[in-house]
């Protein structure tokens, strides 16, 4: 895991307020991964999961700048994080 995707895996972190272990993160490589993941962790029900879904589209907006990407585009094979040329 590169250092994008792990600025990416901060971002929600701090904006959900839940810690994510290294082991867990590994496996967290598209937005729908991130949104089922913040799901099982939050326990939060006051928020459905599209209310999830749409704070991780959110956040991966404002950190990466990419806007078009479905909820299976992988970090790095399909949104091109963590590739030196990105940069």
């Amino acid at each position: 895991m590169g250092l994008d995707t792990v600025e990416l895996l901060m971002a929600f972190e701090e904006k959900f307020g839940v810690r994510i272990p290294d082991e867990d993160a590994a496996h967290l490589t598209t937005p729908r991964k991130v949104t089922d993941y913040i799901m099982s962790k939050t326990g939060d029900r006051r928020m459905t999961r599209e209310q999830i879904a749409d704070i991780v589209r959110q956040v991966i907006e404002k950190q990466v700048g990419i806007y078009d990407f479905s909820d299976d585009d992988d970090f790095t094979k399909d949104m091109n994080l963590d590739r030196s040329w990105w940069k």
